[in-house]
């Protein structure tokens, strides 16, 4: 069983505190640590290497979360980051990846998102 590293990002201490505690209870997942969002992040996260970034906050689509997301995805297109609010009842996930640029790869990608 893959083990994956998780960063987690939490605004609220109490709401960090809940899910160290969750995630510290799953045998594939190694917490490597909670942080504070703030000015340094983005250059620790060269040396801490995550496979999955795991953003909390209160609301789940704040704007601070947002712009957070938005630099970590442009300096760190490969990596996974998943966004959970406090307040709502989904989980997000979000990934940059390359495809080729063949249209069957188009369709079958456009395909592959859940429809209405």
């Amino acid at each position: 069983m893959a083990t994956h590293r998780v960063l987690l990002l939490c605004v609220q201490p109490l709401l960090g505190e809940s899910l160290e505690n969750v995630l510290s209870q799953v045998e594939d997942v190694e917490l490597i640590g909670s942080r504070v969002l703030d000015a340094h992040l983005l250059a620790r996260l060269a040396h801490e290497l995550p496979d999955i970034v795991l953003i909390a906050d209160e609301e789940g689509d704040s704007e601070s979360g947002a712009a957070l997301m938005a630099q970590i995805l442009e300096r760190y297109p490969d990596l996974p980051i998943i966004r959970v609010g406090l307040m709502q009842n989904f989980i997000r996930l979000y990934t940059s990846r390359t495809l080729p640029a063949r249209s069957a790869d188009l369709i079958e990608t456009i395909r592959s998102v859940p429809g209405r």
